[in-house]
């Protein structure tokens, strides 16, 4: 035998290869077009969640720099920055100082009164559109939204007076007119309002903060540093290296990550998610290549026996099988880029709704669509690994095939069969025996097929497990809900909702009910037995407590007396508290002599008592008012009416609303809220948005309308994602069996000859056929209700279920609900197969075998 040396011959015979298969050719390349059309529509989706997810923290935080340092004294500001100047990693960096929060009445929002230079000012994306920033003592650059709540034009030069609380703790403020050399569009939906104050100014006027007072919460007079990096390469590696260099070795302090480029954080995106994804991608494009490529050799491999007979060897066989796949692959895997893009480009927007999901209207997720080079790249050499390791089996078979065996499989073991006229095998059993023969190309077919239906009773799981109430529950405790809360304490408005507002919102007639909530800080003289109850508590929870918050419980026991977070409620609101033991009646509370009393679920397992009922409660009002009240039952706020800003010594009493005005003077509530009558949710929310807002459009209004429409845009996502990989997934399993079944056939194509020869009726045959059909399908649901029971919920729950309100309930109707389709596929298919080789007849069927 010669060997055949020759590049140009190979390169020939897989050329002739290619054109013997063109039916092969044009589903291989839609398997591997389909194969990189997942892998890229994948990465762009997951790309795209995550650059949106950064684009809106960084709006949303006001930090757009690498890494940020916060809260520094002095001495800690000047080592890092001089690291920082010596640092070959950073390429620019920027400087600023918290000199307090504005305070004025007319603030709805948070304001915060600082220094920072162009970079850290640009950071906070909050550079001045008109003017620039202040460089003399009397100049301010500042947000439009300040302006407006103060009533002042936003033009240079205009005069602007401006109050800011110089320490929180000694309740110092400075009050300061300034010239207006800078003004940008503020954004409601952002953390704070900034005020740009000269570095001149601020170091002349910001508070001396010493190290103990920052560590203890005090950060006014702190400075502060934004860095960039010159590339985004190992970005806690550099700010490790610079906080230690610094001379920062206590966690938390010193130069940190900016949580937006935190890519794979556990409440961000999922990197266990992404690696499911992408082996569950390489599985479904191997099953479909795998059997286009396995089909195509056993077709051809007489012609691979004859070339090894004529001196190719088992090495350049399998060249000429990895040449063909390449050559498929050059042809389908750019198209699958192409149309992958796209994919991911019209699923983006979907694909990033939040988890997070808002109850107010205007905070909406930005969309970046990336089409980072990287992205194809990846997915062209995923692509090529699926392929690569598709073709192993059949680069082996004609690696190791000799012309004997070629030409044996070629004819095809079940051509020599004896067929015996008088079988006692029917036509089930010779189905059942044809399939047990050829299990492993079964088995194929069948996982392929089961692949779609786990994926179909996986999406449906995981929609049916996201649970609407759960949420509602936690983050909004009626249809609508008022008030002029901010995020910080300093500029929080506690009388949002005035007697006005009220008054508006006590009119609305597809009102079902209205509640109000109202708040003030009372201080009361602890009983023995409450100074008791909190020395357990802070016993339990000192490990847990800052230096600020231990340092708050010495001087809560020092003088005896608790901080009481004292609210009144109307009757809507009473009937929301969460109760522990039982629940007293409104008739009887509203008397004004009784009090409700909350309970701690904080520091212990078990709920601990602050005060038991019957028992009575002395309340002394900061007015000077005195009065005891009944103790008539435990019960806590729901989460969105309670107080919203962290706590730690302090008991939260309840009276009606009625008795609170009475006592405390204050008529304006610090939560309103609304249930609409049934259907009327829509003509509620118009009312607001016409008469409430129409009076002040600095109330927060949150609303289950949009909450609701958040929810269904964060669950659509997995029903496009679902739909998508469905189709594809479906495809890929009936392509399989359909290629399987025609492969099949053909191959019989002498033995159903033979059959009709010794008496089987083609009813008979194509009752057989079918039957093995209806066995590889039935295999697949058996596979997949296995994969779903076993494996399904342990997987959504770790990767696509982990937010709070996901219930996963297992299922599996879905698999069952496609059995119809199943059967209609295992019956047409080989029927059709079977009347289309039919059409030629016996004598001809054998003597082309």
């Amino acid at each position: 035998m010669v060997k055949v040396e020759n590049k140009e011959t190979l390169r020939l015979l897989t050329k002739r290869f290619m054109k013997m298969n063109r039916a092969r050719n044009i589903i291989a390349v839609i398997a591997i077009m389909l194969t990189s059309l997942l892998f890229t529509s994948l990465f762009v989706g997951s790309v795209s969640m995550i650059l949106s997810k950064r684009a809106t923290e960084i709006k949303q935080f006001m930090d757009s720099s690498h890494a940020i340092a916060q809260n520094l004294s002095e001495e800690d500001a000047e080592r890092l920055q001089k690291t920082i100047e010596q640092s070959d990693e950073v390429e620019r960096y920027g400087t600023g100082i918290f000199l307090g929060a504005g305070r004025d009445k007319h603030f709805g929002f948070s304001v915060e009164v600082r220094y920072a230079d162009k970079n850290m000012a640009e950071s906070f994306n909050c550079l001045p559109t008109t003017g620039r920033l202040p460089e003399k003592e009397n100049e301010v650059a500042v947000s439009s939204l300040v302006l407006k709540a103060l009533g002042v034009t936003p033009k240079i030069g205009e005069e602007v007076t401006l109050t800011w609380e110089v320490n929180p703790m000694l309740k110092q403020y400075k009050t300061d007119t300034f010239q207006i050399c800078g003004f940008w569009q503020g954004d409601k939906a952002v953390l704070g309002q900034m005020v740009w104050v000269s570095e001149a100014y601020a170091k002349e006027n910001c508070y001396p903060v010493t190290q103990k007072e920052l560590e203890n919460g005090i950060y006014n007079g702190g400075k502060e540093y934004s860095v960039w990096y010159k590339n985004l390469w190992n970005l806690e590696k550099k700010t490790e290296n610079i906080s230690k260099t610094a001379g920062f070795t206590k966690a938390g302090t010193g130069l940190e990550i900016n949580p937006a480029y935190n890519l794979f954080e556990e409440d961000s995106f999922s990197f266990t998610s992404l690696i499911v994804m992408v082996l569950f991608v390489i599985l479904a494009g191997y099953l479909i290549i795998y059997n286009i490529f396995n089909i195509s050799v056993k077709t051809d491999i007489r012609a691979y026996g004859l070339l090894k007979n004529v001196g190719t060897t088992g090495k350049q066989l399998k060249k000429i099988v990895r040449m063909q796949a390449w050559k498929l692959s050059a042809v389908g895997i750019p198209i699958g880029l192409i149309f992958g893009y796209l994919a991911g480009f019209c699923m983006s927007p979907a694909l990033t709704a939040d988890a997070q999901i808002s109850a107010q209207a205007g905070q909406t997720t930005q969309t970046v669509v990336s089409a980072n080079p990287l992205i194809f790249f990846a997915a062209a050499l995923l692509t090529l690994l699926t392929v690569y390791l598709s073709s192993l089996q059949a680069c082996k078979m004609v690696e190791r095939v000799s012309p004997v065996e070629a030409l044996h499989l070629a004819e095809g073991e079940q051509s020599h069969r004896k067929i015996k006229k008088n079988t006692s095998v029917t036509w089930w059993g010779m189905a059942v025996q044809n399939v047990l023969r050829n299990w492993k190309k079964g088995l194929i077919v069948m996982l392929s097929i089961a692949l779609s239906m786990v994926v179909v009773n996986c999406i449906v799981m995981l929609v049916q497990g996201y649970d609407f109430e759960s949420y509602q529950n936690i983050f909004l405790a009626s249809d609508f809900q008022l008030d002029q809360m901010t995020d910080t304490l300093s500029n929080t408005n506690f009388n949002g909702i005035t007697p006005e507002i009220k008054e508006i919102l006590n009119k609305c007639p597809e009102s079902e009910k209205t509640g109000y909530v109202y708040y003030s800080e009372e201080r009361h003289k602890m009983e023995p037995a409450l100074l008791k109850t909190w020395e357990t508590l802070a016993e339990k929870n000192k490990e847990n407590w800052t230096d600020y918050e231990k340092q708050i419980w010495e001087e809560t026991k020092a003088d005896n007396t608790v901080k009481v977070h004292f609210l009144g409620i109307s009757e809507a609101v009473f009937d929301m508290l969460e109760w522990k033991g039982e629940k007293c009646s409104w008739d009887t509370f509203k008397s004004g002599d009784y009090v409700i009393v909350d309970y701690s679920d904080k520091y212990t397992e078990q709920p601990v008592s602050y005060y038991q009922s019957g028992e009575t409660f002395k309340m002394e009002y900061g007015n000077g008012k005195q009065k005891d009240y009944g103790v008539i039952g435990e019960a806590m706020m729901p989460y969105s009416l309670d107080y919203p800003y962290a706590d730690s010594v302090y008991i939260t009493v309840m009276v009606p609303e009625e008795e609170y005005i009475t006592q405390t003077e204050n008529q304006s509530a610090m939560y309103a809220t609304i249930d609409a009558k049934k259907g009327e949710d829509k003509q509620v929310k118009e009312y607001i948005d016409k008469n409430v807002l129409k009076e002040n459009d600095m109330i927060n209004v949150f609303s289950v309308l949009d909450m609701k429409a958040s929810f269904r845009r964060f669950v659509s996502k997995y029903y496009m994602i679902g739909s998508f990989l469905v189709v594809i997934l479906a495809f890929i399993g009936i392509m399989n069996f359909f290629n399987t079944t025609a492969t099949s056939v053909i191959s019989r194509k002498k033995e159903l000859a033979l059959l009709e020869i010794v008496g089987m009726t083609k009813k008979q045959i194509e009752k057989m056929l079918v039957a093995e059909g209806f066995l590889y399908l039935g295999g697949a649901f058996m596979i997949a209700v296995l994969l779903v029971v076993v494996g399904a919920k342990q997987i959504l729950i770790n990767t696509l279920g982990t937010a709070f309100f996901f219930r996963l309930h297992l299922t599996i109707v879905p698999c069952v609900l496609m059995i119809p389709i199943l059967v209609g596929i295992a019956y047409v298919i080989p029927k059709y197969q079977f009347e289309k080789m039919s059409r030629e007849s016996v004598v001809e069927r054998i003597r082309k075998e």
